[in-house]
């Protein structure tokens, strides 16, 4: 098969070396690890809005240009806009009606990611989520959306499915980590929620003034005035590779994400730290009790004394015993696209009667 990934909103460029260099979003992650998994079969073309240069990646995969989009689309199978179906028409026209159309959302509908309905019912446009969790609240939204009634049987014949986000298959604790049981950590971009994460972690330094905040950030939320983070006990360590990243969290008490602003569709931060054996501290919203292991379960963060209470009594008596969850292992995500591509009909069948 001939896939091909379009991303008309992505802040940078990426591709897999700056996966291994720099800070990067979840969502381009994500994108980096199907692409490089799914090019083990399958021609691969991952096309961003803002690249300037041809990027080849083995015999299989390519990272390209805006421009080459008319010319890739016509031979594709699948053509998967990442977050935002730009353009459709002018790619549903090169494409010649081939390649079946699909939006792969990383965000609730509203609010930032509006629903374009003429989308899905002029081209038969299926929708792609992350969880379960993102798939039943897209279902709803689209069922409630003023002109379901008019155009119900147009408006969903392309589908709605769900896919987990992966983590890396080598991903896991380390051998010889000490952990340090004061420190906490914050990896997420700052837009979700950080002035709670900070009010959360001033009352729990007010209680023990020997823990510490790490904060990094994916490096690209340009408005976010850094001078907040200027509290006792907080150290901001700004945007890092991943594996840098991933050396802060083994070595903590727990990712420390008591947001109740933003909640997740998947959450990267829930399942990577999982799968090196640290807790989440985390609200009860959004993706989190489907994503965190049966042992590591969400609170209500809304509730500040049960908050601090939490990072007190994990300090005391160690967090919870997490472990990797088997559902978001890249390989058998990956394997999941192959099925989920060769026949989404079926799969999307098969998945809604397994629901």
């Amino acid at each position: 098969m001939k896939l091909v990934f379009i991303d008309p909103k992505c802040p940078t460029p990426y591709d897999s070396e700056v996966l291994d260099s720099r800070g990067l979003g979840g969502t381009e992650a994500t994108v980096i690890r199907i692409a490089r998994a799914l090019a083990q079969l399958h021609e691969v073309a991952v096309i961003q809005h803002n690249r300037k240069m041809v990027r080849q990646e083995g015999a299989r995969l390519s990272f390209l240009p805006a421009s080459a989009v008319d010319a890739v689309v016509a031979e594709a199978d699948h053509i998967i806009f990442i977050q935002k179906a730009q353009d459709i028409d002018r790619v549903a026209k090169f494409s010649k009606g081939n390649g079946r159309l699909w939006v792969w959302l990383h965000n609730f509908l509203g609010g930032e990611v509006p629903f374009f309905w003429q989308d899905h019912v002029r081209h038969a446009l299926g929708i792609i989520c992350v969880s379960k969790t993102h798939a039943d609240h897209t279902r709803h939204y689209i069922r409630h959306h003023p002109l379901f009634w008019l155009t119900a049987s147009l408006i969903a014949r392309g589908g709605v499915t769900y896919l987990h986000n992966p983590i890396d298959d080598l991903l896991g604790p380390a051998p010889g980590i000490v952990k340090d049981r004061h420190k906490l950590v914050f990896f997420s971009s700052p837009y979700k929620g950080i002035e709670h994460v900070l009010a959360a972690f001033k009352r729990v330094h007010e209680r023990n003034p020997e823990f510490r905040l790490v904060v990094a950030d994916p490096g690209y939320f340009w408005k976010f005035d850094a001078s907040t983070l200027e509290q006792p006990g907080i150290t901001k360590v700004g945007s890092l590779p991943h594996h840098a990243v991933m050396q802060h969290v083994q070595e903590s008490l727990c990712v420390f994400y008591p947001q109740h602003k933003r909640p997740e569709t998947f959450g990267l931060v829930y399942a990577e730290a999982n799968a090196l054996g640290v807790p989440v501290l985390a609200h009860d919203f959004g993706a989190a009790r489907e994503v965190l292991v049966p042992a590591n379960p969400p609170i209500n963060a809304h509730d500040m004394d049960t908050v601090v209470e939490t990072v007190l009594h994990w300090h005391q008596h160690g967090g919870p015993v997490v472990t990797a969850h088997p559902d978001f292992a890249l390989n058998k995500v990956a394997s999941l696209w192959t099925d989920f591509l060769k026949a989404p009909d079926a799969f999307m069948r098969r998945q809604r009667g397994l629901a």
